[in-house]
């Protein structure tokens, strides 16, 4: 394992690093879901700075006080102590020189004083303004954060200069954690995994996938029930959240079959719906081009893959069973894999059209479907061209492979969204006869595992 590496998290580091050079005083404000890589992220961009880095715990205020002008001592060597927010003011007063200060786990500060933002706005307006002050207020609680921290009715409202909402990372990213796997195992591993850094870096890239998947689903392991705990910590009914999530799992994806399963009022079940959206862990799907219907779909595979296999064997890898558990999921994981294949491919249109597979600027991009007629991805620039994009988590030969774009541009005609041009792109998990991309006919494209392994180019590490 690599637990000290740093991988692709370059753009949030430059953002940092050019608010780090502006002179004067910065407010900003880093969150989100717990082991997403936050502190990894601020203790790399806190190298060679003079600053003090202080993690918040759930203790009385008075200690949080004393931790923290402990830190200030260590750290800077200034002998203050007392309140958080006069310490800072103190600290600013005795250099010109650039100063860092960042508070993780900020939302324990408030839940203990909750004049603590009030106090931090007065102090800013009258005097941190003034200074040269990198100030950074980071934690793990998305909705503290996002609406009692970042909300209009916030002291803080309209005083940060940046906020960044740390995501986990994308399907071409997590290469840097697993340099040496073929892009199928690559897929394998997102489609357990997910990209959050800190279960990533749990798992070895010197093991199979098969290896790696052993660990995952074995009771004693970190990552076994990790979904669990997330919630218990995230939500106040971790029982209604398991039931919409297990739900999703199943298929039933509606909001009325969440609700009916979770045994919720339909008209409740969007306040459960908006957490988990803000927890990264689902999300709404519309079909592109109109509101409605309205389909959940998981967002963070790690939360899909647990809800669909570890969940529901718990009964059988809890009392020793672990071979029986795995013996199922090998033999459903080719379905499990196809519907998260889907999703890859819909988010790595960008890294499609860089590659000229797909043509289409990328204005609107997303899935369509209309009773039994669905289309996976459809990319758009309205009133000139539009993409569709068929994926096929099988092994094809080029005459089915015909016969799917054919039938492709059949359904396309159905959506209302064709353009004066119009593309068709067939992407499978192996082209059997054909060396792709191949272009069987004009504004027709099939592309397969060996096209992606191309274009999927190992990230920078940093050790």
């Amino acid at each position: 394992m690599r637990r000290n590496l740093f991988v692709d998290r370059e753009a949030e580091l430059q953002q940092l690093e050019s608010l780090w050079s502006s002179p004067g005083f910065s407010l900003v404000v880093v969150f989100g879901r717990r082991r997403v890589g936050k502190t990894r992220l601020l203790t790399e961009f806190a190298k060679e700075k003079t600053g003090v880095y202080y993690v918040a715990a759930q203790v009385p205020y008075e200690a949080l006080c004393k931790e923290f002008s402990d830190n200030i001592k260590r750290s800077l060597g200034l002998p203050f102590s007392g309140d958080i927010v006069e310490v800072i003011e103190s600290v600013t007063n005795t250099t010109s020189e650039k100063i860092l200060i960042v508070i993780d786990e900020f939302q324990y500060v408030v839940e203990v004083d909750a004049s603590f933002p009030s106090r931090l706005q007065r102090i800013i307006d009258s005097e941190l303004s003034q200074r040269n002050l990198m100030l950074i207020l980071c934690g793990s609680a998305v909705s503290f954060f996002e609406e009692k921290l970042l909300g209009y009715k916030s002291p803080l409202f309209g005083r940060r200069t940046a906020t960044l909402k740390l995501k986990p990372l994308s399907f071409p990213q997590i290469r840097g954690f697993f340099p040496n796997y073929g892009v199928e195992d690559l897929l394998s591993i997102y489609a357990v995994i997910g990209g959050t850094p800190a279960y990533l870096e749990k798992l070895s890239s010197t093991k199979s996938f098969k290896e790696n998947l052993r660990s995952i689903v074995t009771p004693e392991n970190y990552l076994y029930d990790e979904a669990q705990s997330i919630l218990r910590q995230e939500v106040r009914e971790p029982r209604t959240y398991f039931s919409i999530l297990s739900s999703v799992a199943e298929g039933r994806n509606s909001q009325s079959e969440a609700a009916s399963v979770a045994q919720v009022d339909p008209r409740s079940i969007v306040k459960y719906i908006d957490l988990l959206e803000e927890l990264e862990i689902l999300t709404r799907v519309r079909p592109i081009g109109y509101r409605k219907p309205v389909k959940l779909q998981f967002k963070d595979n790690y939360f899909r893959f647990w809800f669909t296999y570890p969940y529901t064997l718990r009964t059988l890898l809890e009392t020793g069973y672990v071979e029986e558990a795995l013996s199922h999921i090998h033999e459903t994981f080719n379905k499990y894999l196809s519907r998260v294949f889907e999703d890859v491919i819909t988010e790595i249109t960008p890294l499609l059209h860089q590659h000229g597979l797909i043509e289409t600027k990328l204005v609107q991009v997303g899935k369509w479907w209309h009773k039994d007629t669905e289309i996976d991805t459809i990319i758009r620039e309205p009133g000139k061209s539009t993409t569709f994009v068929e994926t096929k988590w099988s092994r094809i030969k080029q005459n089915d492979a015909e016969k799917i774009l054919k039938e492709l541009e059949e359904k396309a005609t159905k959506t209302g969204l064709t353009s004066p041009e119009n593309n068709y792109l067939l992407v499978a998990k192996e082209a059997a006869d054909l060396e792709t991309p191949a272009e069987p006919e004009k504004h027709k494209k099939i592309i397969d595992l060996k096209t992606l392994n191309k274009i999927l180019k190992p990230n920078q590490q940093h050790p």
